[in-house]
Order: C-alpha cells, then sequence, then structure tokens
C-alpha cells in the first residue's frame, strides 16, 4: 500500500515556518545560498549558459522575472532554467547525497520569489522543504542510480523544485500536493550526457520544471498524490534492482535531513568524485615536491562507484576534463592546483599533462564506507618515479569541504570572489553579495541579490 509520499510533502511544504528550521537547518541553507550564488557568478559567461539564453530570448519576451542577477529578465520558468543552468556550468557546485540540491534549489527560489515577493526568511523555509523533500526520495534507494544511468540531479530535482517552488509561492497543501507530483513527470536525465552541455541542463530543465509544476497547480492542475511511491510510480520505475523503500512513512519536519547531510562544498570545479584523490595529490606534493617529469605513472584507488562518475580516460575537452580522474590527479601534480584556470582549453592542451594523463591507472574497488556509501573508506594516490620510487599520497577520507570537514567562512568567501572574478564581476558588489547570502533571512527578497546595482 502507497504511503502517499507526495501528500506528506505537500503538506510540509504548505505548513512549515522559518521558526521551526532547526539552527544547523539554518546553516545548511545559507551555505547552499552562498555558493550557489557563487558558481553562477562563475557560470554566467559559459557557452551552455549563452545558449540556454539565446533559447528563452527566442520563446518570447516577458519582463516577469530577472534571470543571471539582473543581466536580463524573462517569464519565471526560462529565469530558473538559465540561472540554474548556470549553477551547473562549471560543476563547481555543492553536492549532497549524491545529488545537487543548490544548483536546483536556489535558481528555482529567487525565481518564484519574483512571483510572490518573498522575502528571505520565507526564501530558507523553501530550500529547506525542498532539501528534505529530496534528501526523502534519494534516501529511500539503496542502490547506485548512477550506474543504471541516471543523473539523480535530473530526476528527484524537479520534484523538490516544485516543493520548493510551491512554498515560496505560498501554495495551500492540496494544491502543493499536486504540483509535487505533476513534477515527478518531469523527471529525467541520463549520465550518458556526461561531459557535454546537457549535464548543466539537467538543473536547468529541474528548476524550470519545478517553477512549471506549481504555477500549473495554482491554477488547479491536478496530478495523483501516490505517484512519488506507487508501484508505478517515481521511485518504483527509477530504481536499479527494486531496492527501494516504498513503504516507511515519511517524517518531514521531525527528522531534518540537512542537520545530518548538510552540504558537500567543492574546492575544484570538477566531479565530486575527483576531490578527494586532487586533495591527496595536492597533500603529497606539498610535503614532498614531485618534477612531472619524473613521474612514469599515477596510480588513483577509488571505489567503482566513484569510477563509474568519471569515464573519460582521455578528455578532449573541459566538459570532458570535469568527468575524468585521470585530467584531475595529473593536473593537481602538473600545475599544482586544479582550479578554474586549469578547466581551459590551452590549459588542457599541455602536452606534459597530456602524458600523465595517458600514465594514470584509475584502480577501481569495490570497498564502501558506512558513513559515505559510494566512497571507500579512503581515497589516496600512488605517484611511481622513473628511479623505481613509488610515493603513496595521504589517505583522504573526507575532502576539504565536505560537511564533515569544512572549509570555514574564510575559505568560502576565497571560493566565492574567485567565482566572481572569473564571471567578471565588481569586487565590491562581489563582497555586499556574499554577505548578504550569509544573512539570508534579513534579506528583503530576491533583488538583494541583483548585480545591476
Amino acid at each position: 500500500m502507497s504511503v502517499r509520499l507526495a501528500e506528506a510533502a505537500g503538506r510540509f511544504a504548505a505548513s512549515v515556518a522559518f521558526d521551526q528550521l532547526p539552527p544547523k537547518t539554518r546553516d545548511t541553507v545559507r551555505l547552499g545560498f552562498t555558493d550557489a550564488l557563487a558558481v553562477l557568478l562563475a557560470g554566467r559567461h559559459e557557452e551552455v549558459t549563452r545558449q540556454i539564453v539565446a533559447y528563452a530570448g527566442s520563446q518570447g519576451r516577458s519582463d516577469e522575472t530577472a534571470f543571471l542577477l539582473g543581466a536580463g529578465r524573462g517569464p519565471a520558468e526560462m529565469a530558473a532554467l538559465i540561472d540554474a543552468t548556470a549553477c551547473h556550468a562549471i560543476d563547481y557546485d555543492d553536492f549532497a547525497f549524491s545529488n545537487h540540491p543548490s544548483a536546483v534549489l536556489v535558481p528555482t527560489i529567487l525565481a518564484a520569489s519574483s512571483l510572490s515577493d518573498a522575502d528571505g526568511k520565507r526564501m530558507m523555509t523553501a530550500y529547506a522543504v525542498g532539501y528534505e523533500v529530496w534528501a526523502e526520495l534519494m534516501l529511500r534507494e539503496k542502490d547506485h542510480l548512477h550506474s543504471k544511468g541516471w543523473h539523480p540531479t535530473a530526476v528527484f530535482g524537479p520534484v523538490a523544485a516544485a516543493a520548493a517552488a510551491a512554498s515560496v509561492m505560498g501554495l495551500d497543501a492540496e494544491r502543493s500536493v499536486h504540483a509535487i507530483a505533476l513534477a515527478a513527470s518531469h523527471a529525467g536525465g541520463l549520465m550518458g550526457n556526461f561531459g557535454s552541455m546537457t549535464k548543466a541542463y539537467h538543473a536547468g530543465k529541474a528548476a524550470e520544471s519545478g517553477i512549471r509544476a506549481a504555477r500549473l497547480a495554482a491554477n488547479g492542475f491536478t496530478a495523483r498524490g501516490e505517484v512519488l511511491d506507487a508501484e508505478t510510480g517515481l521511485l518504483a520505475a527509477l530504481t536499479p534492482k527494486g531496492n527501494c523503500d516504498l513503504k516507511t512513512e515519511a517524517r518531514f519536519g521531525e527528522l531534518w535531513r540537512a542537520e545530518r547531510y548538510g552540504l558537500n562544498v567543492k574546492l575544484h570545479p570538477t566531479v565530486g568524485a575527483s576531490q578527494r584523490c586532487i586533495e591527496a595529490v595536492l597533500r603529497l606534493i606539498a610535503d614532498r615536491p614531485v618534477d612531472s617529469a619524473d613521474v612514469v605513472a599515477i596510480r588513483p584507488r577509488v571505489s567503482t562507484k566513484f569510477a563509474a562518475v568519471m569515464p573519460f580516460a582521455d578528455p578532449k575537452d573541459p566538459s570532458e576534463a570535469k568527468f575524468s580522474l585521470p585530467f584531475a590527479c595529473s593536473a593537481a601534480l602538473r600545475f599544482g592546483s586544479v582550479g578554474l584556470a586549469e578547466l581551459t582549453p590551452s590549459a588542457l592542451a599541455d602536452t606534459e599533462l597530456r602524458r600523465l594523463m595517458r600514465a594514470t591507472e584509475v584502480i577501481a574497488v569495490e570497498e564502501f564506507d558506512p558513513g559515505y556509501p559510494n566512497a571507500t573508506p579512503y581515497d589516496v594516490v600512488h605517484v611511481e618515479l622513473r628511479d623505481g620510487t613509488i610515493l603513496e599520497s595521504p589517505h583522504v577520507k573526507r575532502a576539504t569541504g565536505h560537511a564533515d570537514a569544512p572549509m570555514g567562512p574564510e575559505r568560502l568567501r576565497e571560493k566565492f570572489m574567485d567565482c566572481a572574478r572569473w564571471g567578471e564581476v565588481d569586487e565590491d558588489l562581489a563582497i555586499r553579495l556574499f554577505d548578504r547570502a550569509q544573512a539570508l533571512e534579513r534579506a528583503d527578497g530576491a533583488g538583494a541579490f541583483m548585480i545591476t546595482e
């Protein structure tokens, strides 16, 4: 018998208030908003963003909602599509439970706020709603969706975005249920499109779908309240081996996943599965400098599940390099950094970097950390030199920026400013945006985060 998750989620979206959010949940929300704004700034000039802006412009003109923090205006759905694509464009955005919540939720909330004049507290509440609904769905699946070919951000993102939009727009419980249930039919996105513009579009499509579902529901459009957990519903359709939990009652407002899982903020603009190995190499060469010319082999050791999301052994462009463990380890060793400057065609064309990538052998193992289920208990990288010496990196259990190893406010500010510089945003304005995100509950509304002041 269905536990009707959509109905529970809809009631939660319509009833929860800011004062009910636990302190750690509020901290997670502020972090998510801050990091999403940072990567939105960094991604606003990327080719995939320009393509989506051009597409949106071809769909007709509207001044309804600002997009790219004031760079243009359009319908709320298009604003969400553009901003979320920009947030995910360089794969520098945060992640949690193998999904990218902030890149979807923050653009959705910014766009929906223009439809309801929501203030900062309401925006924070909506993010918490979206996060909790997303986590509830994802954590019911015991197997690896990526290995089946599903991109979880694209299949669960629309549902979470609809919940967040319903919260921001003040939909009642009945309409919130319909918005969430309708959004389940927007689920879709394949791992096979990683390494292309479509990966970033997955986030954009999720945010756009959430706004559309909420607006349709607000006007009386209906969907089925059991669609998430029915035998013919979303979870059952996605599950790789039939091991998803369709029976446990939801505990929205009692069990706050944002407190337990938080957010993992990236120090490097590459897939989350690469972060530990990058840190391992950087820590190795900090302790023992290595001339890359002396290196004959690099052997990163990761889980099979991490290896599955990094399929590109010989990346042809930056889009593929973000999902390449040979690139991640080789760039860290070659340049001593894996940042925005290293994810460029000119850096990728470096002949020594290419040699190091060819010399990289990924060791994938079936060992998993119960506290970090898709990862090994630690990642380690071995570097073999021409004289036969084999160097072993430190064992990295949690990359800096992981929820269990937070980077701290100063390093978060450094990332924000680096993203702003990459996006050609004035430094003083970037500082103001950072400070406002960190004090989100005091914001008057989405207008506080426009860059055209």
